[in-house]
């Protein structure tokens, strides 16, 4: 099996030396599949999440809305030291190469599910999906004929990977409830949750 081309190793490197630092991260993020624009967030970096396809940074989003975020790191054009400290209100684990291992299974992750997993997370990770989003979604759904059942693996999938996260630090507080919440309603939309 070929590895997997990971195309944030610079960003992610920067992002590590400016967590050592204990400093807010500017990242410029393509959200979105076929986006080639990136978006500019401030946030506070913690956490490196590896699955078997693919590996994401978990951070305190400050702008522009903030909250708990995931951010998949082939997806990052650019990160930036703002130069201004934070007091982190989590362990932060990304400095020191500690990795949070979310594994997979690797059958069953064909093309279109790795796809429609991207498509999604990408939908949810600054917070809110859109109308379009969703419709989007619902096309790449129609298109790649992904099933109930391929539907209910890829989103207990993702909200395995999310729940794991949360569940880091040893606490789960009054935002990370909130997360789990929009979580379950988003995947629900989109046809399954694990509330369902």
């Amino acid at each position: 099996m070929d590895e997997p081309v990971f195309h944030g190793e610079k960003p992610l490197r920067e992002l590590i030396a400016i967590a050592s630092r204990t400093h807010l991260a500017e990242l410029h993020y393509r959200k979105g599949v076929t986006s080639v624009s990136a978006r500019a967030r401030i946030v506070e970096p913690y956490n490196l999440t590896q699955g078997k396809q693919d590996a994401m940074v978990r951070c305190y989003q400050r702008q522009p809305k903030e909250g708990w975020r995931f951010f998949m790191i082939h997806k990052l054009d650019r990160v930036a030291d703002t130069g201004e400290a934070f007091e982190p209100r989590a362990r932060i684990t990304l400095p020191t190469a500690h990795v949070t291992t979310t594994a997979e299974p690797e059958s069953g992750w064909t093309p279109g599910l790795k796809g429609y997993r991207n498509l999604v997370s990408d939908a949810m990770a600054d917070g809110v999906v859109t109308a379009q989003e969703l419709r989007q979604i619902e096309q790449y759904k129609r298109e790649h004929n992904i099933t109930r059942d391929q539907l209910r693996f890829v989103h207990a999938s993702v909200f395995h990977r999310c729940l794991g996260a949360v569940l880091d630090d040893g606490i789960v507080d009054d935002e990370e409830r909130r997360q789990i919440r929009f979580l379950n309603k988003v995947l629900s939309k989109l046809g399954w949750s694990v509330a369902d």
